[in-house]
């Protein structure tokens, strides 16, 4: 190709570019430039409300990145922890140290969040529970008609039987969508115990009810299912 062929195609391309509104870089990625930062605990791999237990620790996990396209990493907090600052907005709730491990310290709510070289990630809301056992669900097996209203209390308990307040739980069904049921007027998210779930019969069938302990940490998870059995009136 002659030479003011060559510069005939790169001026094209650079005009497309321009026209476009691109810069040589945003396609590239060749700037190391923080344009966004990301956070999660633990393993997750979303940032929203997350759940951990009092006394518990966990690791929040951060990635900084480049603008334009395609991005590149520009920090890992795997492997480069201390490139980023680490903050929880009530530590007497949960503190993160300088390698961002998660430590709770009181039963409530505190907000965390990740940074490198002044570009802020989403904030993480978390959640702290009081250490509980199990569930109990009152009654154990449910009977109605459809149409018919009925209730399920949910109460988290310790290693000893004792009632402990305030567990972070969620209730679903043992199928994909509430088809039997109403679902419960409390919500069926971020509830806490002790708590009396009211639903309504839709349909005949058999389903389970099961309410779930919320916790990044699968160890820390238990549930309660309650059979559930609707008849036509």
């Amino acid at each position: 190709m002659s030479f003011s062929r060559q510069f005939l195609w790169a001026s094209f391309a650079a005009s497309i570019f321009a026209a476009n509104g691109c810069k040589y870089s945003d396609l590239t990625g060749s700037e190391d430039r923080v344009a966004s930062v990301y956070a999660a605990l633990g393993n997750n791999g979303y940032s929203s409300d997350v759940f951990l237990t009092l006394g518990t620790q966990d690791t929040l996990r951060a990635q900084a990145s480049t603008g334009g396209w395609p991005t590149h990493t520009v920090y890992a907090s795997a492997t480069e922890p201390r490139r980023f600052q680490f903050s929880s907005t009530n530590p007497a709730v949960a503190k993160v140290d300088l390698d961002g491990v998660v430590t709770t310290l009181s039963v409530g709510e505190t907000v965390l969040m990740a940074s490198a070289d002044g570009v802020k990630s989403p904030e993480i809301r978390l959640a702290v529970s009081p250490s509980a056992s199990s569930f109990a669900a009152d009654p154990a097996t449910v009977s109605a008609h459809v149409g018919n209203t009925f209730t399920v209390s949910i109460e988290a308990l310790d290693a000893n039987g004792e009632s402990v307040p305030d567990v972070i739980f969620n209730v679903g069904l043992d199928t994909t969508y509430w088809a039997l049921t109403s679902e419960p007027l409390e919500g069926d998210w971020k509830l806490h115990t002790p708590m009396i779930l009211h639903f309504q019969a839709k349909a005949v069938g058999h389903v389970r009810l099961i309410a779930t302990v919320q916790n990044e940490r699968a160890e820390a998870r238990f549930q309660a299912s309650v059979p559930v059995t609707i008849e036509q009136c």
